[in-house]
């Protein structure tokens, strides 16, 4: 969301009876004084109904109160009164994203930077729809656009980054999150994902020295956590995974990916007790997650309870879609626990 600066806005329309009140609102609006903002707003709507302004700038002030719907419907207005009003695009656009409508937001944002392509936030707002929308290659676009548009802004390329990274550019990824770190070295998200994309090269002492530094930056990051004990799984360095894993579910005990990945790192240590523990747990939490069934049959299995593990293929190989090579891999791993029972 963008507050635009009044001198700005005085140039959508003649000045008429409306601009002493929409300056009074701004003024009180950059005082904190978001009630009487308002008042003003709604006098500068009624002495000039024609008038965008007060609309746009109420919605501003109501989203500064947190009243989405009421500054929908002010965006809304505000578009009615001039369509080619590139920030009320982008705001509305905005919103519409943090309330799951993806398609309306990307229309919406697709005219903001139709109306004014050099608009850097537009821009990045629009690779968010598109990302919501699953459009890979038309989201790293728009990012792009972005960061060109606003280089310096290291949380444009932190998106750019770990939008790369879903569209298997892991090279341009890297260079994308390393800048980010160079923008905001103190930004513990942008050394995760510098992490999780070093980790998909297999530059494992690079990925570890990364999420090293985001758990520094942030001791509660669970996400950090969490992605420093895969790391260290991936090494082999088990007893560093359970501790990170362990760390990252103490901060985050609803998450079920993050007892799932604690279950794993329990099967590695061969504490199939409390590996199976996790796992149900992680079921429990989000029944939705085939890793959190796959990794419970793997539990059982090395628990050595055989029937308690075909169960757990089943509900896992019952999920949508999953592929058919995870089915076979699992069903092996099942019957070795059978074979195992038989010897």
């Amino acid at each position: 969301m963008t507050s635009l600066p009044l001198l700005v806005l005085l140039a959508l329309a003649d000045s008429g009876g409306a601009a002493p009140l929409l300056e009074k609102g701004e003024r009180l609006f950059r005082q904190g004084d978001t009630a009487g903002a308002l008042g003003a707003f709604e006098e500068a709507a009624q002495a000039d109904p024609k008038d965008p302004r007060p609309y746009y700038l109420k919605g501003v002030a109501l989203e500064k109160k947190s009243d989405v719907p009421g500054a929908i419907a002010a965006y809304k207005q505000a578009i009615a009164r001039r369509g080619e009003f590139a920030e009320a695009h982008n705001n509305l656009g905005a919103l519409l994203i943090a309330r799951g409508d993806a398609p309306g937001a990307a229309a919406e944002l697709e005219a903001a930077v139709r109306i004014k392509p050099d608009y850097a936030e537009a821009q990045y707002n629009l690779g968010v729809a598109r990302d919501a929308l699953g459009k890979k290659p038309e989201a790293i676009a728009a990012y792009k656009d972005a960061v060109r548009l606003k280089p310096a802004d290291a949380g444009y390329r932190l998106n750019l980054g770990a939008a790369l990274r879903r569209g298997g550019d892991l090279d341009g990824a890297v260079v994308a999150l390393k800048e980010a770190t160079r923008l905001g070295p103190r930004d513990p998200m942008a050394w995760a994902d510098l992490g999780m994309v070093l980790s998909d090269k297999k530059s494992y002492d690079e990925a570890q020295a990364a999420l090293e530094k985001a758990t520094t930056l942030k001791p509660d990051f669970a996400l950090g956590w969490n992605r420093l004990g895969r790391v260290a799984l991936k090494r082999g360095q088990v007893p560093a995974a359970v501790s990170a894993q362990q760390r990252a579910r103490k901060l985050d005990p609803k998450n079920g990916a993050f007892a799932a990945d604690l279950c794993r790192a329990f099967i590695e240590e061969r504490e199939a007790g409390k590996a199976t523990a996790e796992c149900r747990a992680a079921v429990d939490l989000d029944p939705k997650n085939p890793l959190a069934h796959y990794e419970l049959m793997k539990a059982l299995v090395a628990k050595g309870d055989c029937p308690a593990a075909k169960t757990a293929l089943g509900r896992f190989k019952a999920l949508p879609g999953i592929k058919p090579e995870a089915q076979k891999q699992a069903d092996a791993i099942a019957a070795s626990c059978a074979r195992a029972a038989r010897k």
